[in-house]
């Protein structure tokens, strides 16, 4: 009897326990939301320039080094990247009847209409502005410069573009007078922006408060190649301690995330600098999440380093400045693309979940199978997907992988102009 006893017991036991795994082991796990905050005009925050005389001290880890809440419920927001937004012609091709002013006229809407739909629904698009934007006359006595009428900043705004960086070697081609110009264009229509060595935090809707730090610092392989090599060692080191400075600063703005938007590389190359990479991944290594990086005129390679990555070069997208560049002769020239990161916020952690590109042409003109310009190729300002699949998605892809083995572009007499000019 006691043995039967001690047999049911045992069986009683074992069921409850079954009963407590079904209900606490094996439960199903909550489906992972995927909650991308629709667009509104950028968060009242202003840029703020990095103090020049601050060095950074102890600080609070960064929010990729908070530990992962498992409990809390994913949210992902998705950051779009695009390249340069030269909204003129030159000076001498402002009449020009292929040129800027002439092919867009007063439709702001025209430019970003073959891609505006990759970007309506994303968190925050990013575009390097390299123009002034002002309705009133200006002169410049560089051989490249753009000035815009200021309408035409609600080109960006028609875009999706919310944000642009102002941190670049035409932003100035003007003075100061055409900056604030540009500027107050901006803030009519509510893209918002930073200069040079200034930090901005974007934030939607009380979405992911993302830090933007902004850097030019004459690092473009022109101007960066005709200094002593004691000069550019400086420049280097300077150059690193703004970076270092800029991470503490957007962490006590309230950054969640953070990228840097850097602006240097050779034109016309679809390959890195040595200084580039150098400066890039230490922006990594540093603290910032992920790296935009502009100048070359040219798509350059896309790299994962560390926990974040690396645009080395969007290339062109709304490129005023040339009726068709490469002339004809360069088949990459008119490639160009949306870079993309999804990040995932889990409780107080933001880590980089995925990226992507998605390879465009800077015109609507071209073949967008074959994308091959020629002597007589127009860019009509329009960037257009390009088929997926075909030979032109094919080469801007190997751009972006790094496999790419195109001739280099040399732009203009540019280099021995600047050398005349004693730099």
């Amino acid at each position: 009897m006691k043995l039967v006893k001690t047999l049911i017991m045992i069986l009683l036991v074992f069921a409850l326990g079954l009963v407590l795994w079904v209900r606490l082991g094996a439960a199903p796990k909550p489906a992972e939301a995927d909650l991308r905050p629709t667009q509104s005009p950028a968060a009242s925050a202003e840029a703020t320039e990095v103090p020049g005389s601050e060095t950074p001290t102890g600080t609070e880890p960064a929010a990729s080094e908070a530990p992962v809440d498992i409990e809390a419920e994913p949210e992902y927001f998705t950051v779009s990247m695009v390249g340069d937004c030269t909204l003129s012609a030159s000076p001498d091709k402002r009449d020009w009847g292929i040129g800027f002013q002439r092919t867009v006229g007063d439709d702001t809407d025209y430019p970003f209409a073959n891609t505006v739909q990759f970007l309506n629904d994303d968190y925050l698009t990013i575009a390097n502005l390299e123009c002034s934007l002002s309705d009133k006359k200006y002169s410049s006595i560089e051989q490249f410069s753009f000035l815009g009428k200021a309408d035409y900043a609600k080109i960006l705004s028609s875009g999706s573009v919310e944000f642009v960086t102002l941190a670049n070697n035409h932003t100035m081609d003007f003075g100061q007078g055409a900056y604030n110009d540009t500027t107050a264009a901006l803030d009519a229509v509510g893209v918002s922006y930073a200069g040079e060595n200034e930090c901005y935090l974007y934030q939607s809707e009380g979405g992911l408060k993302i830090g933007l730090f902004c850097m030019y610092n004459g690092l473009t392989g022109n101007a960066f190649s005709l200094l002593s090599a004691s000069a550019q060692e400086k420049l280097v080191a300077e150059s690193k301690d703004w970076i270092d400075r800029a991470v503490p600063k957007l962490e006590e703005m309230g950054a969640e995330y953070t990228i840097a938007c850097l602006h240097m590389g050779t034109e016309g190359n679809y390959e890195t600098t040595d200084v580039q990479v150098e400066l890039c991944r230490y922006a990594i290594d540093a603290g910032f999440g992920s790296v935009y990086c502009t100048h070359a005129h040219r798509l350059q390679p896309a790299e994962l380093y560390g926990e974040g990555i690396i645009f080395y070069g969007l290339g062109n997208w709304i490129f005023g400045g040339h009726t068709n560049p490469g002339n004809g002769k360069d088949p990459a020239s008119y490639d160009t693309g949306i870079g993309k990161i999804t990040l995932c916020r889990r409780g107080s952690k933001v880590t980089l979940d995925s990226y992507s590109f998605i390879p465009c042409c800077i015109s609507s003109a071209l073949d967008p199978e074959n994308g091959v310009p020629g002597v007589n190729s127009q860019n009509n300002y329009q960037p257009t997907p390009y088929v997926e699949g075909g030979k032109a998605w094919q080469r801007a892809m190997s751009i972006i992988s790094g496999t790419y083995e195109g001739a280099n572009y040399t732009v203009g007499n540019y280099w021995d102009i600047l050398r005349d000019m004693g730099g």
